[in-house]
């Protein structure tokens, strides 16, 4: 029997085909792998969206919570005794004197008073670590806010906290009473901030940054 011998141009084109379909396999392989990652990198991103905006949000809830109150929302409460200044001139540092028992003493705070009884409200969030009765100012709650920053509130009619409550700024801490002090209203707040153990003008406290009070 004769061998026929292949014609020349058989196996190139041969070679041609495989070499095109392994291209062409290749190709769709790589177009497959492509789309999966562009997915994964899309899942990704939204990820990453969802991540960035959360905190934004909670940024500006931090910043709206970390404004300081006054300790009362009633706009009746006017200012009885203000705080006693040692920079203030003879007549506002007069002024600024309370008066008990034939005495004249310096306001370590300031003194509130209304016609009618108001709510009491905390400053700054904070935790209740004293609740107790002054033989002179009244009922006492104090509300310690870090290691340095402490509030007062004397002379609450009604105390509507107790010891070890942490509460937040603007809860009602109680209402409005009275104190022994002269020529005052039945409805009294002597309000006190400490920081680092020395007593601060409350009135300059409210517009106070509360992250440099640390």
């Amino acid at each position: 029997m004769k061998k026929r011998k292949l014609k020349g141009f058989v196996l190139p084109t041969v070679y041609i085909l495989v070499i095109g379909v392994l291209f062409i396999s290749i190709s769709f392989l790589g177009n497959t792998l492509q789309s999966q990652i562009n997915y994964d990198e899309d899942l990704s991103v939204n990820a990453l969206q969802e991540e960035d905006a959360t905190p934004v949000i909670k940024n500006e809830e931090e910043v709206k919570e970390s404004k300081i109150v006054k300790p009362f929302t009633s706009e009746k409460v006017s200012v009885s005794k203000s705080y006693y200044s040692k920079e203030d001139d003879e007549k506002t540092q007069q002024n600024s004197l309370v008066y008990y028992e034939q005495t004249y003493l310096q306001n370590s705070g300031i003194l509130y008073s209304a016609d009618e009884t108001f709510d009491i409200i905390n400053v700054y969030d904070g935790t209740v670590t004293n609740v107790s009765k002054d033989e002179i100012l009244g009922n006492v709650v104090e509300i310690t806010h870090n290691p340095n920053l402490k509030t007062v509130y004397y002379s609450l009619g009604e105390i509507a906290v107790a010891k070890d409550d942490v509460i937040t700024g603007g809860t009602i801490i109680g209402k409005s009473g009275d104190n022994l002090l002269d020529d005052e209203k039945d409805n009294c707040l002597l309000f006190e901030v400490y920081y680092n153990g020395n007593a601060i003008d409350p009135e300059e406290f409210y517009s106070m940054d509360i992250t440099k009070l640390q």
